[in-house]
């Protein structure tokens, strides 16, 4: 036997088990519906204007009202999941957005739709960081870039998935029934996850072999060194070229949640049963987007391993904010062209998608393990905080030039921004010299 099929062999009977990722799937369900309760108001849009007289600038406040509470809870989520644990949490989180959500059918005025959609921000905030912190409690630190990237799929699955099912449940049983339906399935997976979830130690699937495995530290030599303190991050500039970056990733998936459907019905009257589908495109083409972009960003560095993997993310990063940016006048440019502009907005959520990868996988390039997750909810917090401004501002544009022209010609310049910011600020890691290590710093 060669010494290549030995040590292939070898790993074979060493692998400790797959329990493991089994995990990932409360994850990505939960992701999914998450970001259909979003989609929601998109969907039900047209039905809410023809009966209650709201017009686009209120969908899109709406949007905004939402955007910016969630983005102003990412730091508190994040604290509480670490003060209480990712069960409590997730399960409390999840029910009560859930219910959040089921409350949008009961309303009648705006003000009523603006109280969900911001109890909907608060309850929504914690998912990213208590996602991650699951993951870090099931996976060893080599596996956790695979594991992030199939549960952060659902925020484009989810997308993908809503119009052809909420405008099926819209046709047969009215948008306010909509709304109930989501809520009571977003609090049947919080009893399930309550139920069932245990953590790695308490969970009977799990196998010594693979326990240990989970548990394992391995030391990654591309990882900046020292620790510093959670203010200082505000004061550097990579920290202030992922939020720029990210900015652009929200901007652009805010307008398509927010207003793809009216798009489709305000400009081409396309009919409610074929809505539903030619609204999913978009978002599927943006989930391959996704994959294929993160995909395509480690093959990158493994061909250029003569660089750090922190400039080819940088270069990679400012490539697919500079494809987005392209899209995004592409989308403005070819309304009237249903099958131009439609393939012009796949595009654009595909490097969206792209976009959104790379700068998940950026934050651990740049600070040591200790502050990886709080580099990761400050880029979330500011991407949101500004991205939560794009569905008010087009909203507000659409309806004083009846166009969504000027709309995705303001996205492209946000894309072109995020694209410089990754070239010009984000040119090395963050190191903290042990001199230099203020109080706080983690025993070695």
């Amino acid at each position: 036997m060669s010494s290549k099929t030995e040590a292939t062999v070898s790993r074979r009977v060493a692998s400790p088990g797959r329990a493991r990722w089994w995990i990932l799937g409360w994850l990505l369900a939960a992701m999914m519906i998450n970001y259909m309760d979003r989609s929601s108001l998109s969907i039900a849009a047209p039905h809410m204007i023809d009966e209650l007289g709201l017009t686009a600038a209120d969908i899109g406040l709406l949007g905004t009202a939402f955007s910016l509470t969630y983005a102003f809870f990412q730091l508190p989520g994040g604290w509480l999941t670490d003060r209480l644990g990712a069960k409590p949490v997730y399960v409390m989180a999840l029910g009560l957005w859930s219910i959040a959500t089921a409350l949008m059918a009961f309303g009648h005025h705006m003000w009523h739709f603006m109280v969900s959609r911001v109890l909907l921000g608060v309850f929504e905030a914690p998912v990213s960081p208590t996602s991650a912190k699951i993951v870090a409690e099931w996976f060893p630190p080599r596996e956790r870039g695979a594991a992030v990237g199939v549960y952060d799929s659902g925020s484009k699955w989810g997308p993908a998935v809503a119009p052809p099912i909420l405008t099926f449940l819209i046709l047969g049983f009215g948008w306010r029934a909509m709304f109930v339906i989501l809520g009571v399935l977003g609090v049947i997976v919080a009893v399930g996850f309550w139920v069932f979830y245990r953590s790695p130690e308490h969970d009977r699937r799990v196998s010594a072999a693979e326990l240990e495995h989970i548990r394992a530290r391995e030391e990654d030599d591309n990882a900046p060194t020292g620790h510093i303190p959670w203010l200082k991050l505000f004061t550097k500039p990579q920290t202030w070229a992922m939020v720029l970056g990210f900015v652009a990733v929200v901007w652009t998936l805010n307008i398509f949640v927010t207003f793809l459907p009216l798009m489709l019905n305000d400009i081409y009257s396309v009919a409610d049963a074929a809505l539903g589908w030619y609204t999913a495109i978009p978002f599927a083409v943006g989930g391959i987007g996704g994959i294929l972009g993160g995909w395509f960003t480690t093959k990158y560095s493994r061909m250029r391993d003569q660089l750090a993997p922190l400039v080819c993310k940088r270069q990679i990063a400012a490539i697919y904010g500079g494809a987005l940016a392209v899209c995004s006048v592409l989308v403005g440019v070819t309304t009237g062209h249903f099958v131009l502009q439609l393939s012009a907005m796949s595009l654009a959520l595909f490097f969206c998608g792209a976009l959104s990868a790379v700068g998940w996988s950026i934050p651990a390039d740049v600070v040591t393990g200790s502050r990886v997750a709080s580099l990761g909810s400050i880029q979330n917090f500011g991407g949101y905080f500004a991205g939560s401004l794009s569905p008010w501002l087009t909203g507000v544009l659409v309806t004083t030039t009846d166009s969504y022209l000027v709309p995705f010609l303001l996205g492209a310049v946000v894309a072109v921004i995020a694209g410089i910011a990754y070239l010009l600020l984000l040119r090395a890691p963050i190191r903290v010299t042990s001199n230099s290590t203020e109080t706080g710093n983690p025993t070695p």
